[in-house]
């Protein structure tokens, strides 16, 4: 449904590409062993394997991938989901709630709004001088936020 939208999703466009294909863990395991390993730390600069973007975007293969059991694993990138619950909360709840410096709703967001997304009433507001964020409809109001406490 998302690939026919060309009203909500990305501007004008129609996206007629096919899926990539879906590989097993097996095949992934191949994949990923060619790549020999990158070296850490800031004096290794940027290194990126042979083919990054063009065929692959691997940055880096995972200590993961030298477990015993991981190439059998039927989602190998589904990990911690503690961590990714708990991140999940924070950053919608951060949003929502539009704390100061945690929001997900910031500039660079609203410059994809305004660059994929067809939603004027929440695109940045350019004045003479300055630049300005509307407020979002997914954000809390003041008072609301006293409700909730009590």
């Amino acid at each position: 449904m998302y690939r026919k939208n060309i009203k909500d999703f990305f501007v004008g466009r129609v996206e007629k590409d096919v899926a990539p294909p879906r590989l097993s863990g097996k095949e992934l395991h191949d994949v990923v062993s060619e790549y020999g390993d990158i070296v850490f730390g800031f004096q290794s600069g940027k290194q990126k394997f042979p083919g990054f973007g063009l065929t692959h975007n691997w940055l880096k293969r995972s200590i993961f991938w030298e477990l015993p059991y991981w190439k059998t694993n039927l989602l190998c990138h589904n990990l911690d989901v503690m961590h990714i619950k708990k991140n999940m909360f924070e950053n919608i709840f951060n949003t929502v709630m539009d704390v100061k410096g945690k929001t997900k709703d910031n500039i660079k967001a609203r410059l994809d709004v305004a660059l994929f997304c067809n939603r004027q009433n929440i695109e940045l507001v350019r004045d003479e001088s300055r630049v300005a964020k509307p407020r979002a409809s997914f954000v809390l109001e003041k008072n609301t936020t006293s409700i909730l406490t009590e």
